[in-house]
Parts: C-alpha cells; structure tokens; sequence
C-alpha cells in the first residue's frame, strides 16, 4: 500500500501490517500497544529533526525490520546535522522516560522501561541502528566515507557477535530464554538487509 502526504511517498508494507496483526493478536497483556506507543515517539522525534533542519523525507516505508526514512534528494549533506537525526529517535524516548519519571513514576513504570529499552537498544553501535548511524556519520567528520563504512562494519560485529554467543549460552543455562538471542539474530538480518544505507 503506497500514497503521498505532500511530497513524501508512505509505502506500507504487508508483511509489516501481518506482523503488527500477530503482535495484536497473540498480545495478551497490551504490550504491543506499548511498545507501539514509543516506536512511534521514537519515529516522531527523527521526523521532528528533520523538519528542524529543513530536511524533509522524500520517503518513509514501513517494513518488517522497522521504518525507513530517506531523505530527499538535492539536500546539501550535513554529517553533524546527520548524526542530530540519527540520535533524535533515542534521545525522544529517554526525554519521555525522564519526564514521567518526574510526573509520577508509579503509574508509567512499564512506559519508562520500554522507552529506556527502545532507546538502549537503537543506541548500540551497530550499522542499521541509530547508534550505528550516528557512528558513521561522526566518523565521515574526520575520515572518508568507505573507511568512515568499514569501521561502523568492523564495530557492528564486534558487538554482535559477543551479543550473539551470550545469547546462544543463555538458551540451554536460563531455562530456555530465547530473547538475547532472538534480538541478535535479528540484528544481523538487519545489518544484511540494511547494509551500507546510510542517511
């Protein structure tokens, strides 16, 4: 499914409307809704940069590995300005952790954890994630952008692959659980799937 709000294009994918499907359906104590609820402040706050810096998105699509916005073309670059975009989606979850910590942390404890989650994990220096991102784009300050994509490369293993062996070791000595492993096998299809595609 596919339509333009002014001159971005929305692309939805199916397998991203199905796997929201199967999160709603086998969801059971509303966490779904949750953890949709600060994917969403996560998107907003990339989107509200953006526009900040008068950098609009030709493109955002929504896939099964998460959402994908492209900047639109003719945009003098900015790796400061890239690197800004990149931590936005971060640091709006640890600005909404924060604030309802000082409201009232008993009634949004569930919140403040999956925002501080959402944004730990995007945080991670691997290069599809934000953190990777920010990386690259700080090291394009200093170094060219192939050595600058190397490093990210070289970095996105070496913390994938510990992550990965961890998780592997927690399946058969924690009673089976999966999560560690599930996360960092998701992460390396989506450092094959993104690989390379920086702002």
């Amino acid at each position: 499914m596919s339509f333009s709000i002014k001159n971005c294009r929305v692309t939805v994918d199916f397998l991203f409307v199905a796997l929201l499907a199967v999160f709603f359906l086998f969801d059971r104590s509303g966490m779904a809704v949750l953890g949709l609820s600060c994917a969403a402040l996560h998107e907003l706050g990339h989107l509200a940069v953006m526009a900040a810096f008068g950098t609009a998105p030709s493109q955002i699509r929504f896939t099964p590995f998460g959402i994908d916005v492209i900047k639109s073309a003719g945009i003098d670059r900015s790796y400061w300005r890239d690197a800004a975009i990149s931590v936005a989606g971060p640091g709006t979850n640890l600005a909404a952790a924060l604030i309802c910590t000082l409201v009232n942390e008993r009634y949004f404890h569930f919140f403040i954890l999956a925002n501080l989650v959402l944004a730990g994990f995007n945080l991670l220096p691997v290069e599809p994630l934000d953190g990777g991102q920010a990386l690259y784009s700080v090291l394009c300050t200093r170094l060219n952008s192939t050595l600058s994509a190397r490093i990210v490369a070289v970095t996105s293993f070496a913390v994938l692959t510990p992550l990965a062996a961890i998780g592997f070791l927690f399946l058969f000595r924690a009673n089976g659980n999966f999560y560690l492993l599930a996360v960092s096998v998701y992460l390396i299809f989506l450092l094959l799937y993104k690989n390379g595609r920086y702002y």
